[in-house]
């Protein structure tokens, strides 16, 4: 589909928005406020909201069409808009409703209007200019590194904390890295911000974007395997590869004071097992509708949660905050979703993939599923999100 020079313009400007690149963050020690204040924040989200009614008035039938096609995930969203008339926290969700929605139409837009191929040349836009300015901040302006006694010298980018600084560049590196595998002009550009954006995540100190990033790399010679024709050997690898995942597993358990202690952590991951154990109660009180999109942790039920964890905004995992603000049928909804999105990006592998860059649907579902493990980041108006419901579009667009 051939797109106008000015239309990718605004694509880009809207995914620079996104990813968060004009909107320059302190480190939070410094300042919780923007580079520009507040306002600047209203200015960028005024922006994005013009660009995407524009395109919503000039391809509403496209916005349709691309919704009827993939059901479950508009159910979710219409789940979610429902989950007010019983939300613990109404001002709260709306907040968080207007933003979610925003990521719908722009995820909606970028699969209606942009193959997969096309869609990951643009967030490489974004995603390198978050990268660079990101490294000029930390390198050149020392008060945009943290300075509090435990965070010292872990860098925070444009972000205002290590941990956002290490997720965008694990997503970074993983673009750049499958770009730099599979295009033949322009090679050592996507070599060179694929070695920025691990030089970033390095200096963030973040365990968790160093891990999304290796298993992104070793997961490409399975990718090569299942490629193969014979079905037989398909099925040996897929078993082989669940094998050691298990073996893997047990042995990670058996010596997990080992693992654990190497990257800094203990075995609560920072208290965030024990925090878990309350979220869980906490579901089990509300579990099929849950609290609310994004009504639970300013409300009155989680008081005395907040008491005992006053660090804890949300539940640091996305499948339990799933849970707990939207309940087994949210939670349910979600879960078909993502197996329905996992078969196609297997599919795609198998039958259509011809380079590295093909992979990138699956080597989605590897970020989304190592990030919520010890953050929430599912439902969200994040990054996150916008990756797994356009991608998700893409390839149900492709498939028919």
């Amino acid at each position: 589909m051939k797109v106008k020079l000015t239309e990718k313009i605004l694509t880009i400007l809207l995914l620079l928005i996104a990813v968060g690149a004009l909107t320059i963050h302190p480190a939070q020690e410094v300042s919780m406020s923007t580079l520009g204040g507040d306002k600047l924040d209203t200015l960028f989200n005024i922006v994005s909201y013009l660009i995407l009614f524009y395109f919503l008035i000039l391809y509403w039938k496209g916005f349709i069409y691309v919704t009827t096609r993939s059901p479950l995930h508009f159910f979710l969203l219409a789940i979610v808009i429902f989950s007010l008339l019983w939300s613990e926290d109404l001002s709260s969700s709306l907040t968080y409703l207007r933003g979610l929605i925003r990521i719908y139409f722009l995820a909606i837009y970028l699969a209606m209007r942009y193959s997969l191929r096309e869609q990951i040349r643009l967030i490489a836009w974004a995603l390198g200019v978050a990268a660079l300015l990101s490294m000029l901040f930390s390198a050149f302006i020392p008060g945009y590194i943290h300075q509090s006694p435990e965070l010292v010298n872990m860098w925070s980018g444009i972000y205002g904390h290590k941990n956002e600084l290490g997720y965008m560049m694990a997503w970074s590196a993983g673009v750049f890295f499958h770009l730099a595998l599979s295009s033949y002009g322009y090679r050592w550009l996507m070599w060179a911000l694929c070695g920025i954006s691990l030089c970033l995540i390095i200096l963030s100190r973040s365990t968790t974007s160093l891990t999304i990033l290796l298993t992104m790399i070793l997961l490409l010679p399975l990718y090569k395997c299942l490629k193969q024709t014979n079905y037989k050997l398909q099925v040996i690898m897929m078993t082989s590869a669940l094998m050691l995942l298990i073996v893997s597993s047990v042995l990670l358990l058996n010596n997990a004071e080992i693992v654990v202690g190497t990257s800094g952590k203990d075995l609560t991951f920072n208290g965030r097992s024990d925090l878990w154990e309350l979220v869980v109660s906490k579901i089990l009180e509300r579990p099929w509708l849950g609290y609310g999109f994004s009504g639970f942790w300013t409300s009155n039920a989680a008081s005395n949660l907040r008491a005992t964890y006053d660090w804890a905004s949300n539940a640091h995992n996305g499948f339990l905050e799933l849970l707990l603000e939207l309940g087994l049928l949210g939670f349910l909804t979600f879960v078909a979703g993502f197996v329905r999105f996992f078969v196609m990006a297997l599919n795609r592998i198998i039958s259509v993939a011809k380079k590295p860059e093909d992979y990138w649907p699956m080597q989605i579902l590897v970020i989304i599923v190592i990030v919520n493990f010890s953050e929430a980041r599912l439902l969200t108006p994040s990054w996150n999100w916008l990756m797994y419901l356009t991608t998700s579009l893409s390839l149900t667009l492709s498939c028919e």
